[in-house]
């Protein structure tokens, strides 16, 4: 075989016209080895059978692929990150929120005092203040520590491998402050504040100015890595400098914590994080508090829900709102609400989740104690004060996860949180709730509405419901739609009445134009005065699966995008907000996604491995609505592994109908991979997929439903359900063939160390099956899981620093050797270029969607390497290859061939999702120093509308030197 003498590149460029608003440019390349060898005719693989590279060439092959596809891609670091604050701060103010009743009144119990407290802690609490009082020249005040012309040094427990240190200091004029970490009397690190000053290394030789008045807090962080004998410092939260000097690198171990003020200084904040490895590469290191301070009291909670308690202390927080992790872990969460009522028959308060658990109080009452993570809606008319103000009181019992997977934190204090939470008061017949959903578009949309009615009393109500529609997103409108209906409701009982409305000319919802409408239900007397109402927002659009496609609003459409499993960085948080994130958290991701132009969220959020898991968050479903981004849903029934019977089958119809109006939501899901059917004869598979069918069928006919997203482990052969998975014939429950039940599997063709020789043999027998079902879609539900490692210059001083993960052995499969942390590009390189050619190959092959694992970084404690981000947003190659293959149109070539031979052609296909439309095609051979060498031009392409593969007539460049190619696709 010949070794590689030059490389050079071919790279495929592709212009597309996929809407009537103008040209769209959508850029694919391949990167090929032409060869004179007759051995590498036909299709060769990177690694595997039919392989024609050595090792050596395909590392320089991953090398070249790296350069080119960072330039290509315009981020030729590695080093950008893919969104700003900024951003984030301008999605927030630009979500609107949901409307609210203009009949009852709608109170959001947005702001609440909250506390945290656990038994002891304030007798515990005093005894630290004390310590610190008791050192010469200290005092505590205002909740922080006053040190004047005096040193304290306190002895903590060992930092000898990685850590954090954070407070926050303020200094009197003409005064200095000065933080070291040492042992013994060899300081290791130094800094500090003199004057407007920074002080870091040696006091007397590095300064620099501060924009900072001596009246100001300046928060001050240290990254510390012993490892690396480099420490990062940060002021108020920016990097300034990695690599502090003049420190002492031979210190070993840090047994010291010490403060030295020269004149008056204030500290505050004090948090030190010891990070120490371990042998488990699943879990590579632990984390702990060694010391956070805050220097305030920590009062008990005593009478805490009683209308006169002091709660000036208690933080005010909005909602929903979190406590956890290891700075909070076994305290209780408290949390209080002075509400101002007018005059009411009836009140009712919702709570989105009181999670894990907790108790309820209204005027000193207990109305409710929670023991799930269902909603929550309590009658507490006769607890709530009229025309007065009163106290409403909620207390989270705390957490800690009892069964973690193998990506979750080794901080098992998983936040337990308050959802948002309404009162509502109203009449006291009620509208309870409505469930809307479209029955069929066209000239005009039929939408059916689903109205709970309760009226507990001991007579009928006599009147009407009036349902009226109207445009609400983006722009408001006068109303469209209206309909009317006569009602006699019974007493006492749960009343659903189902009515029809039609809607002239409707906007459909679709991710590329989320059009949504605000639906008014008015509740009537027989006097026409209306006595209650209820508002929700939703959007006209339909569902379905047929002709082996998934269609929305009739038209053939994808599911593009990629997960997220909750685990974020920093560390010190993971765990904390894995199933409440910040506001700012859910916009980010959402962010991500859409200039990913992904359409896709699938919700896969959980840190338990075979118990009830996952969130019901609505504030996705919301943001989804408006952002255009479609979700497959999970619910907090859902489960990861184990045994399916651990679906929370009750909770299930709950979880639905609290975002049932939400049309971004297209799938439910109800189990990631459980994986003990085989444990058991066939009925488990039978009984499973019956239940899970009905459970979720009964509640919501309008949307598809995934009972498993690795349907290979259960007993099914086939899509038919005719054979079972060792061949042999059965006869599935009909629920399997049910026509919303759709096919999905985890199928990674080139990840988890996989050779080429699988990508090029694809598709798997049970996908095969699927795919020939005309009567349902086939979803790639989690797929590749090959691995990037990031660019380790950006996270110098983070505790998963040039830490390989337990994947680290999938490269070496795939690529033919372990690929080092200094071939991290090369790295990116094999995740990014299998991800295009296996995304590609799956799409011609008619894969409905694909979800990567995961969207992130954060899960292993930061070092899982398969996610399109790293752990501080900087986007990987794959990022911007998934952004390739989810264009609408877009072009390559028809196979997986990595080497052309001397009778090899290139045979383009142009892959299209959309309406009619007319195109040229150039396609241009190009080399390293980016000249073309030779084209190929195509005119007047016809692509049908709809899902389409258009294949094209094969052909040869020129004869060209042996060495490496790509291809630049150009459709205008």
């Amino acid at each position: 075989m010949k070794r590689i003498k030059k490389i050079i590149v071919i790279t495929f460029i592709c212009m597309s016209i996929f809407d009537l608003k103008g040209q769209n440019l959508s850029r694919s390349f391949e990167m090929r080895y032409f060869t004179n060898d007759s051995q590498a005719n036909g299709e060769t693989d990177f690694l595997g059978e039919t392989e024609w590279m050595t090792t050596d060439q395909r590392i320089d092959f991953l090398k070249e692929y790296a350069q080119v596809a960072s330039n290509f891609f315009d981020n030729p670091g590695l080093d950008k990150q893919i969104v700003t604050d900024g951003e984030i701060n301008d999605l927030l103010n630009e979500i609107k929120p949901q409307p609210l009743t203009s009949v009852r009144k709608t109170l959001r119990l947005d702001n609440w005092k909250a506390y945290g407290y656990r038994k002891g802690q304030d007798v515990e609490k005093q005894r630290g203040l004390q310590e610190w009082k008791s050192s010469y020249g200290a005092s505590v005040s205002d909740g922080a520590l006053m040190v004047e012309n005096s040193t304290i040094t306190r002895v903590i427990d060992s930092l000898s491998w990685r850590f954090k240190l954070e407070t926050s200091v303020k200094i009197e004029k003409g005064s200095s402050c000065t933080i070291s970490l040492l042992d013994r009397n060899n300081k290791a690190i130094v800094f500090g504040l003199n004057g407007n000053k920074l002080i870091y290394g040696s006091e007397n030789k590095i300064r620099d100015e501060l924009n900072a008045n001596n009246t100001d807090w300046v928060k001050l962080k240290i990254d510390g890595d012993l490892t690396q004998k480099r420490f990062s410092l940060y002021i108020n939260d920016k990097r300034i400098q990695y690599y502090i000097p003049h420190m002492d690198t031979s210190v070993e171990v840090i047994t010291q914590f010490s403060i030295e003020s020269k004149g008056i200084s204030f500290i505050d904040d004090v948090f030190i994080f010891n990070h120490t490895p371990t042998d488990q590469v699943r879990y590579p290191y632990v984390s702990e508090v060694v010391l956070d301070e805050n220097f305030q009291e920590k009062p008990n909670v005593d009478d805490w829900y009683s209308f006169d308690f002091d709660d000036k202390h208690w933080e005010t927080v909005k909602l929903p709102s979190v406590h956890g992790g290891l700075r909070e872990k076994e305290e209780a969460y408290f949390l209080r609400n002075k509400v101002e009522t007018g005059d009411f028959q009836r009140a009712v308060l919702k709570l989105e989740t009181l999670d894990p658990g907790g108790e309820i109080w209204v005027n000193g009452q207990v109305v409710g104690v929670v023991t799930n993570r269902h909603p929550v809606e309590l009658d507490i008319t006769r607890q709530l004060k009229k025309n007065s103000e009163n106290m409403i009181a909620v207390k989270v019992n705390p957490y800690k996860m009892n069964y973690p997977m193998v990506h979750s934190p080794t901080d098992h204090y998983i936040g337990w949180f308050l959802g948002r939470t309404t009162l509502e008061l109203s009449h006291r017949c009620k509208i309870t709730d409505v469930l809307v959903h479209t029955k069929e578009i066209g000239g005009k949309a039929t939408q059916v509405h689903r109205v709970n009615i309760h009226y507990p009393t001991r007579d009928y109500f006599e009147g009407s419901v009036e349902i009226n529609y109207y445009p609400w997103f983006p722009e408001e409108g006068d109303k469209v739609a209206t309909v009317s209906r006569k009602l006699s409701i019974p007493a006492r009982i749960e009343n659903e009445y189902t009515i029809e409305c039609e809607i002239p000319s409707p906007r459909l919802w679709s991710f590329d134009n989320p059009s949504l409408y605000k639906v008014e239900v008015i509740l009537k007397d027989t006097l026409g005065n209306a006595v209650d109402d209820f508002v929700t927002t939703t959007g006209i659009r339909t569902l379905e699966q047929k002709n082996s496609d998934f269609y929305v609003n009739n038209k053939p459409e994808m599911l593009n995008g990629a997960q997220i499993m909750g685990f974020r960085t920093p560390i010190e948080t993971t765990a904390k907000y894995n199933r409440c994130a910040p506001w700012e958290t859910v916009a980010e991701e959402l962010l991500m996604l859409k200039k990913m132009d992904a359409n896709l969220l699938r919700l896969h959020v959980h840190a338990e491995k075979d118990t009830v898991d996952g969130i019901n968050d609505p504030r996705f479903a919301e943001f989804g609505d408006q952002m255009g981004i479609m979700f497959i849903w999970q619910t907090a029934a859902f489960i990861r592994e184990g045994e399916a019977w651990n679906v929370d089958f009750d909770g299930f119809p709950k979880y639905i109908k609290q975002v049932y109006n939400h049309p971004s939501i297209v799938m439910w899901e109800a189990s990631n991979h459980p994986n003990k059917f085989h444990n058991h004869d066939i009925s488990a598979t039978h009984g499973y997929v019956e239940k899970i069918y009905h459970t979720i069928y009964s509640t919501d006919q309008s949307r598809i439903i995934s009972p498993t997203s690795a349907w290979d482990l259960t007993h099914y052969g086939n899509t038919k359900g005719t054979i079972d998975h060792k061949g042999n014939p059965i006869t599935a429950v009909p629920q399997y063939t049910a026509h919303r039940v759709t096919r999905g599997n985890q199928d990674a063709y080139t990840g988890y160390g996989k050779k080429w020789t699988e990508l090029r043999k694809a598709p798997y027998q049970w996908a095969a099956s699927c795919l020939k079902d005309s009567a349902r879609a086939y979803f790639n539900f989690e797929h590749e899981e090959s691995v990037g490692q990031p660019n380790w210059e950006l996270c110098k001083g983070k505790p998963w620093y040039l830490l390989q993960s337990y994947e680290y052995y999938y490269n070496a499969q795939s690529v033919g050797r372990h690929l080092t942390a200094e071939e991290w590009r090369e790295s990116q390189a094999w995740q990014a270029f299998s991800a295009w050619e296996s995304m590609k190959k799956q799409m011609l092959l008619g894969y409905d969607g694909f979800s990567w694992c995961c969207l992130r970084g954060g899960a292993n404690m930061g070092t899982y390497k398969k996610p399109l981000i790293d752990n501080l947003r900087h986007p990987k190659l794959a990022y911007y290859t998934n952004k390739m293959v989810f264009k609408r149109t877009w072009a390559g070539s028809d196979n997986v061939d990595v080497v052309y031979g001397p009778e090899d052609k290139i045979s383009p296909v142009i892959h299209h999702l959309g309406d009619a439309t007319k195109v040229n095609l150039s396609v241009l051979l190009k080399n390293s120093e980016d000249k073309t060498i030779d084209k190929k031009i195509y005119k007047d392409i016809e692509l049908e509308e709809g899902r389409t593969v258009k294949k094209l007539d094969a052909f040869r460049f020129k004869k060209v030197p042996e060495e490496i190619y790509t291809i630049e696709y150009i459709i205008d």
